[in-house]
């Protein structure tokens, strides 16, 4: 038996103590959060910065949008018109208002 010369293999034991890493996930719903805090800011901005008129074109959109963006109507901004201000008279510049 002295000439069997058997090596023992190495056996490398890797004890990780304490718990180690939380993980990311609440990255994850911190951004999330965050984003929908910046788009209400958002949403609350505009709605402050918008006129009576406006935020009554857009709740008539909203009551019937397929209205007010084709038949026209509070909101739409005459968008059918072809000249700023409206009207059909291509020889003015400025255009003309609808009577």
């Amino acid at each position: 038996m002295a000439g069997d010369d058997k090596t023992k293999p190495i056996v490398i034991k890797c004890i990780r103590k304490g718990g180690g890493t939380h993980g990311g996930a609440w990255k994850i719903a911190y951004a999330d959060f965050i984003t929908a805090l910046m788009a209400f800011f958002l949403l609350m901005w505009l709605l402050g910065s918008t006129t009576k008129a406006q935020l009554q074109g857009i709740a008539q959109w909203f009551k019937n949008p397929e209205q007010v963006s084709l038949m026209g109507g509070p909101g739409s901004g005459l968008s059918n018109a072809i000249l700023p201000g409206g009207g059909s008279n291509l020889d003015k510049t400025v255009g003309e208002m609808y009577k």
